[in-house]
């Protein structure tokens, strides 16, 4: 989970920069609501915990995908290989920086549906 504070002036002088990095992995995950005084909204599962490392690894302004992530998006985005990378508690893992944005597609290319798990299931 990330938090982001930003204090923005009127009298900046121009807007500041945001930049983010994205890691994603295709995979089961369970979700529930935890606590009993304040109520937080929890996501766990394999693939959670590798769309997590995929974040840590990757870099400001790309998108970094697993194998798995990466079988689901071939075709829709262009990508280059990182080759085999070690990742804490997954081992050695081929994983992609996807290149192109859903608005640069090639027109030949199928945009990605709106829901992931519509196209998955």
């Amino acid at each position: 989970m990330s938090v982001v504070n930003l204090e923005l002036r009127a009298e900046a002088p121009r807007a500041p920069q945001l930049t983010v990095q994205v890691g994603i992995d295709f995979g089961s995950a369970i979700a529930g609501v935890i606590g009993h005084k304040t109520y937080q909204y929890d996501l766990c599962g394999d693939a959670v915990n590798t769309a997590a490392r995929m974040c840590s690894g990757s870099e400001p302004g790309r998108v970094h995908v697993s194998q798995e992530a990466y079988r689901y998006l071939r075709g829709r985005f262009g990508a280059t290989s990182r080759g085999p990378r070690y990742y804490k508690g997954k081992g050695e893992m081929y994983t992609y920086f996807l290149e192109n944005a859903p608005g640069a597609l090639p027109e030949e290319a199928t945009p990605a549906p709106a829901d992931a798990a519509e196209a998955i299931y």
